[in-house]
């Protein structure tokens, strides 16, 4: 079995951190992650997926141990973490056979999708959103205010509601069933709050927070992408979610008609609380879509480094 990789690349003068496993020479998975996570959430999957897949998942560029630039010198859109993540996969030489997107990682691998920047033969799309009336909640009402109105007044209570301890803790386990939150390891979200303590981080984020309309400016251009390409897609959706509801994802199929949509007693995270399960929906996708090739023997997949 291949152990994951844990390393750095420069893309641009920027170090992206990026978490590796799997033979180089397998079909290329490239998972983009959410916020106010880093890559630590695909690390499960790592491990059940890399006897036959080539997974990478690198950090966005101010999120998790990639570097900060600063705010007033880095534009912190979602159309530079675009050009970002273009460049690290060009960086890497792969040519990604499919996508995992989550939230903010969805919103950049959109950009690379319509932009044909990325030409994968699969997707897999995790409580995320491509249709803004879609089932939106009163979550977003703080977020919304701040993009709308990104006054010097509306950032200073985004800074105060979201990015601290508390305001961080509640991204993962709002809303959730006790049964369900006790699932999450509290050093995932023991990272994400050190994170956010790290110079140049808040203002960062608050940057990104501020350009979240660009992408519901975007939509229209993803949704036809996504009518026009009509890839082979797996949606994954936790009901609990505070932020993305179920009738979210059965946007999709406006565009994405045979899509398959999973659904499960989990929130945003589904990563954390329902890691096995996840895994088992996403590989079986893998085999039926991507044709991989057959599964190495383990005592040849111990030799791979």
């Amino acid at each position: 079995m291949s152990s994951p990789r844990h390393r750095y690349i420069s893309v641009g003068g920027t170090q992206i951190f990026y978490r590796e496993a799997g033979p180089p020479d397998a079909p290329a998975l490239l998972l983009l992650h959410g916020f106010p996570s880093s890559s630590v959430q695909f690390r499960h999957l790592l491990w059940t997926l890399a006897h036959r897949w080539r997974l990478v998942a690198p950090d966005l560029p101010g999120f998790g141990f990639s570097a900060v630039p600063d705010h007033r010198h880095f534009a912190y859109t979602f159309a530079h973490l675009a050009e970002v993540i273009e460049g690290f996969v060009r960086a890497m030489g792969i040519e990604p056979r499919a996508l995992y997107l989550h939230d903010y990682g969805a919103q950049t691998g959109f950009r690379l999708l319509a932009s044909a920047a990325l030409r994968p033969a699969a997707l897999v799309i995790q409580n995320s959103e491509a249709y803004f009336d879609a089932g939106r909640t009163d979550a977003w009402s703080s977020a919304e205010a701040y993009w709308r109105d990104p006054s010097d007044a509306n950032r200073e209570r985004m800074r105060a509601s979201l990015l601290n301890e508390d305001g961080i803790r509640r991204e993962f386990v709002e809303q959730l069933p006790a049964h369900i939150a006790e699932r999450i390891d509290p050093a995932v979200i023991r990272l994400a709050c050190d994170h956010v303590q790290r110079p140049g981080v808040a203002d960062a984020l608050l940057d990104l927070h501020r350009d979240y309309g660009s992408n519901v400016a975007f939509y229209p251009a993803i949704q036809a992408h996504l009518r026009r390409a009509r890839l082979p897609t797996l949606i994954l959706w936790g009901r609990g979610d505070q932020y993305y509801r179920p009738a979210q994802a059965e946007a999709f199929r406006q565009d994405l008609p045979e899509a398959t949509i999973e659904y499960f007693d989990g929130g945003h995270w589904l990563l954390e609380t329902h890691p096995g399960e996840v895994a088992a929906a996403v590989q079986d996708f893998l085999q039926r879509h991507l044709a991989p090739p057959a599964l190495r023997p383990l005592h040849e997949m111990r030799g791979v480094q």
